[in-house]
């Protein structure tokens, strides 16, 4: 159950049958959510267009075009919404994929047991609310342009600036330990690089985001890869040197294609830990005093 002083999460149900809406309704409510029910599209059309909802939970409903309508008018709306399509009805393989193309978020197959779509249900929280944090840092205009291509948080170099700088004085004040990591191409002029560099350089982005900590800040600073390791000693920070180091050249793409080799052996890391070997890089002297 939620907290009562916390605001329910809303849910959406879309569903002709009435005595499963029913039932489903007294378990979601249970569970601390606010529930509103449609059983038709008509109606379910109009509750959209008034009220914004956390989750939306629709039965695949024939025809295909009336579906097809209300999930890219609810993406329009509420791209964060997260949609969780059911249905017992065979879906051919192109629609299966034409429903995920317009923007249903996941599928279940009827019949399912109250546990399974709770579990559902959380996943489809956390995804929305990391589409809610995304889209409040690019209005801050925080977030690199990458950001939407890897569909993961890579920040600007005017908030590594200000994050180094936060992270500085914390340290210094609490006497805490952290790490600077600095990812660099070596590749020269990369505007002559074309296209086959800035696939690779999103795809390494991608590793490195994703084998980082959810606490590291990862930048894309004048071309090169930045990262601010929080509570991270120099033994920590070599230890993910060595781990992005093996998956970068065990990455199956980047072993396999000449091109790519070349630009991973250009790749090399520099780091600075705080207190026990920092020597203020020069390019940021002038930030942190």
């Amino acid at each position: 159950m939620r907290r009562s002083q916390e605001p329910p999460h809303s849910i959406l149900l879309i569903d002709p049958i009435k005595n499963l809406v029913n039932a489903y309704h007294i378990i979601l409510a249970e569970e601390g959510y606010s529930v509103e029910v449609a059983l038709n599209l008509k109606d379910a059309y109009g509750l959209v267009n008034k009220n914004r909802y956390d989750i939306i939970i629709m039965e695949y409903v024939s025809p295909f075009v009336d579906t097809e309508e209300i999930i890219e008018r609810v993406k329009k709306l509420f791209p964060e919404t997260y949609l969780l399509m059911v249905t017992n009805a065979t879906i051919d393989e192109e629609t299966y994929e034409r429903l995920f193309t317009i923007g249903v978020d996941d599928f279940i197959l009827k019949p399912y047991s109250p546990d399974k779509i709770l579990v559902h249900l959380k996943k489809g929280l956390k995804q929305r609310e990391l589409i809610l944090q995304l889209e409040g840092l690019k209005k801050l205009n925080l977030l690199d342009r990458i950001t939407e291509e890897i569909n993961a948080p890579v920040f600007n170099k005017v908030f590594f600036e200000k994050w180094v700088r936060q992270e500085f004085k914390k340290a210094k004040r609490h006497q805490h330990t952290f790490s600077l990591l600095f990812i660099q191409m070596g590749l020269g002029d990369r505007e002559k690089q074309g296209d086959g560099f800035n696939r690779f350089y999103a795809e390494l982005i991608k590793m490195i985001r994703r084998s980082s900590r959810e606490e590291d800040v990862v930048c894309k600073n004048n071309g090169e890869i930045s990262l601010i390791l929080p509570e991270t000693d120099e033994k920590g920070c070599k230890a993910l040197i060595r781990r992005l180091s093996n998956i970068v050249w065990t990455h199956t793409p980047f072993k396999s294609d000449e091109v790519l080799k070349s630009y991973i052996q250009a790749i090399s890391f520099q780091f600075y830990t705080y207190p026990t070997q920092f020597k203020i890089p020069e390019s940021l002297k002038a930030i942190i005093n």
